[in-house]
């Protein structure tokens, strides 16, 4: 009876949290996941002393890159950075702070990197990882509003019919009903462990 009640709402739940979830995926999408710019591009702009003052610590390091890694990595970045964590980037040939990695799909540095994902199609780093934890809650969200109500919509129908025609019918339909629902379940599960993950 609970379920005849409330079932008008299902559907503007659905719609909310569908809504909540397509803003959620864009935020991660188009937003900076906390790029530091290159060696190039931090001299043509200018803007060594204004990233030294926003991160602590000169990006650049000590002199001019050689273009050998293991020269670069030993002189360019000051002992007392590398003892904290810090690391010389070959690549971006900037000194990177701990927990930033270099995204071999992005080919950019990123702070506090967390992975690149694909199905957002960008990297998961400091500035968006809000909104990736909060796009995979509203997927997880949406996933739990319409598959009970999708179900229910469906079998309601089918499980009201008494003649013997249309008992197979609704016997083969509902077999792929509970097989797309036990898929979509394990799909909730791996969706759920990877919230718990992150």
């Amino acid at each position: 009876r609970l379920w005849t009640e409330w079932y008008p709402l299902v559907p503007v739940a659905a719609l909310c949290v569908f809504l909540l979830t397509s803003l959620l995926l864009c935020l991660t999408c188009c937003s900076d996941p906390g790029i530091i710019p290159r060696r190039q591009m931090i001299l043509a702009a200018g803007l060594d002393r204004e990233l030294k003052e926003l991160l602590g610590y000169d990006v650049l390091g000590n002199g001019q890159p050689t273009g050998q890694a293991d020269v670069d990595a030993s002189s360019m970045v000051p002992d007392e950075l590398r003892k904290k964590g810090y690391k010389w980037c070959r690549t971006c040939k900037i000194i990177r702070p701990p927990r930033s990695s270099h995204c071999p799909d992005c080919d950019q540095c990123v702070l506090r990197y967390d992975h690149h994902c694909p199905f957002v199609n960008n990297c998961i780093g400091q500035r968006n990882y809000h909104f990736f934890v909060g796009f995979v809650t509203s997927v997880v969200c949406l996933a739990l509003v319409v598959l009970p109500g999708l179900v229910w919509a469906i079998l309601t129908p089918l499980t009201g019919r008494e003649t013997s025609n249309e008992e197979g019918v609704s016997g083969v339909l509902i077999g792929v009903i509970v097989g797309v629902a036990c898929l979509a379940g394990l799909a909730l599960l791996a969706l759920l462990i990877f919230l718990g993950y992150h």
